[in-house]
């Protein structure tokens, strides 16, 4: 297993050098038009386009499919995997219900989006993981009496993601159980205080309370009924949680930024560990994220934004 993991990490090691720092990122954002932007992104390795959408997409299932043929078994690498299996799953019940969805297949999950598609056709749940099938039955029995809205899509499949998860990270490395960890106690955190902000009712936000992190709904329910720094109080948070709650307070983009930089935190510290998963992923979330950030940054050029206010919305870079 460790020739394996020693194996996949020195081929991150190769492609690593070809991410884009803040060089590269920097002279992507002075770039004056999309087409130079686009001259960038191919002289640094991007697939070709008809233009720069097109060219991320591609980049983006590039980076799944690596992220999903460099995976070793016995870390539980498996797990991002699954989250892309339910955002697939996400995908085709709102195509389903509403008959469009506005985000795109990932490559990198356990199940062949194709095959999702027909059991999902045909309602067929049997032989979908148990979590999944669960989700995926609740939606169908409630439709048939009432209205199932986006937002319920999302919980039901979200909270569904994380009930499977947290069943595989029992044997997961370390730096993987932190990840997920830290993701559903930061996105519990905000929902209790969104929840609490939105007037919702306490059972509703519990539907939305993802399994798997160390702080329990019952910790949560004191932000909800005392507000987010009063209740933040109360809870024996990590010192990170608690730069999320002044992220928090500081509204929803600033969160969103602290919360995924957050997360690449681990990744980065065992970048050079090659006997730990740390590289392998560190390397999927940077491209991911440098993908992400790629499309703020060409976006804000082509709408003519200015160039300071695309620079704050602007993730950290893994390298």
């Amino acid at each position: 297993m460790k020739q394996g993991l020693l194996f996949q990490n020195a081929k991150i090691k190769s492609r690593e050098i070809a991410l884009f720092g803040k060089d590269k990122m920097q002279r992507l954002s002075d770039a004056p038009s999309i087409e130079e932007g686009v001259k960038i992104l191919l002289e640094g390795g991007y697939p070709a386009g008809k233009d720069y959408i097109e060219i991320l997409a591609a980049a983006e299932k590039e980076a799944e499919a690596f992220f999903k043929e460099s995976s070793v078994e016995g870390y539980g690498l498996e797990c991002f995997s699954v989250l892309s299996d339910y955002h697939n799953a996400k995908v085709l019940a709102k195509e389903a219900y509403f008959g469009v969805s506005e985000d795109c297949f990932r490559a990198d999950g356990l199940i062949d989006p194709t095959v999702l598609a027909e059991k999902l056709r045909k309602e067929d749940y049997a032989s979908l993981p148990s979590a999944m099938r669960a989700a995926l039955e609740r939606l169908k029995k409630k439709s048939a009496t009432d209205s199932v809205a986006p937002s319920e899509i999302d919980k039901a499949l979200d909270k569904a993601a994380f009930e499977e998860i947290a069943e595989r990270l029992k044997t997961a490395h370390p730096v993987v159980k932190e990840y997920f960890t830290a993701y559903a106690d930061l996105t519990n955190l905000a929902t209790a205080y969104r929840s609490r902000k939105a007037g919702v009712s306490l059972a509703e936000a519990e539907s939305g309370y993802l399994p798997g992190g160390e702080i329990p709904f019952s910790s949560l329910k004191k932000v909800f009924d005392l507000g987010l720094e009063d209740g933040a109080e109360k809870i024996a948070l990590r010192p990170s949680y608690k730069k999320a709650v002044e992220a928090l307070k500081a509204g929803v983009a600033s969160f969103e930024a602290f919360r995924e930089n957050a997360l690449l935190v681990p990744f980065k510290k065992a970048r050079y560990d090659m006997f730990s998963p740390a590289p392998i992923v560190g390397f999927y979330l940077g491209k991911k994220r440098e993908i992400k950030n790629v499309r703020l940054i060409l976006t804000g050029i082509k709408n003519g934004v200015d160039k300071e206010i695309i620079k704050v919305r602007l993730r950290e870079q893994y390298v």
